[in-house]
């Protein structure tokens, strides 16, 4: 999926840009329609839940045994 901005993102979002197989953006398309919402918002919506939060993120390097900013 490949898309121009239209306009330049809010100071708190960012803009990202991705490249799915043609099946993936055919269902995308079909499930943003059924939803009547546009394909933008209703990626932004899975990634939001897919991606973790910011404690999850700092549990999942501590876990692994990842430096933090504190250990320098």
């Amino acid at each position: 999926m490949t898309a121009v901005p239209e306009a330049p993102a809010p100071a708190r979002q960012a803009r990202v840009a991705a490249e799915v197989p043609g099946d993936v953006y055919r269902r995308l398309r079909t499930w943003a329609a059924l939803r009547g919402q546009p394909v933008a918002h209703v990626v932004s919506e899975v990634i939001c839940r897919a991606v973790p939060s910011a404690d999850q993120l700092a549990a999942q390097m501590h876990e692994s045994g990842a430096p933090n900013d504190n250990q320098r």
